[in-house]
């Protein structure tokens, strides 16, 4: 079944509609919460925001994606979960914004001044040094100011598209451009101490 005939079947309570649209998103609203909230309460977020869609399903008017209207509810219950446990920094920080750490890296038309180096897991030793990096990356992706953050994840994680982004967040596309060019960069510094030294 198409989105549309989804959606409908989930405004008038088909059990099957709302099966197909968990099996459809589950894990993708598992994705968008696990850098925010960590592995251990991922999948409490995304069976609240299963709860919450369901309840305000009715009111969904089809004008983003359903994914989106998800991510959505997704992020704000993962920073609203956060806020309680205050596990991490807050993420109040507003989308502030203090340069790129990867400037210099960069012609002034984004070209690599210097391209990164290649690098893959090909040893046991490797693959700790993996699971140190998403633990790293995880810390990473909790500091980037809030509005970067998210669309790094939407982006990213989602897959949403620019337009989307932008009307979720209630940002102008190229700003959302922007931000996500921040975030990146900011990603990639850490990428690169961390196979430089071989930690956060």
């Amino acid at each position: 079944m198409n989105e549309q005939e989804l959606v409908l079947g989930m405004q008038r309570g088909d059990p099957a509609a709302l099966e197909a649209a968990i099996r459809a998103h589950h894990s993708f609203l598992i994705a968008m919460a696990t850098p925010l909230i960590g592995n251990d309460l991922a999948n409490d977020v995304a069976q609240e925001t299963w709860i919450k869609a369901f309840a305000a399903i009715g009111k969904f008017q089809g004008k983003s994606r359903l994914r989106t209207w998800l991510a959505r509810i997704a992020l704000n219950e993962a920073q609203a979960l956060r806020r309680k446990y205050r596990r991490e920094l807050s993420l109040d920080g507003g989308g502030g914004d203090n340069g790129s750490p990867l400037a210099a890296r960069f012609t002034s038309i984004g070209a690599w001044n210097l391209p990164p180096n290649q690098w893959d897991c090909d040893s046991p030793e490797a693959l700790l040094s993996k699971a140190e990096l998403a633990r790293c990356l995880r810390r990473h992706v909790h500091k980037l100011p809030r509005d970067q953050q998210s669309v790094l994840l939407m982006r990213e994680l989602g897959g949403l598209e620019f337009g989307e982004i932008a009307k979720t967040l209630k940002l102008a596309e190229g700003n959302v451009r922007v931000l996500l060019h921040r975030g990146r960069q900011r990603i990639h510094a850490m990428l690169e101490h961390f196979e430089e030294v071989g930690q956060c």
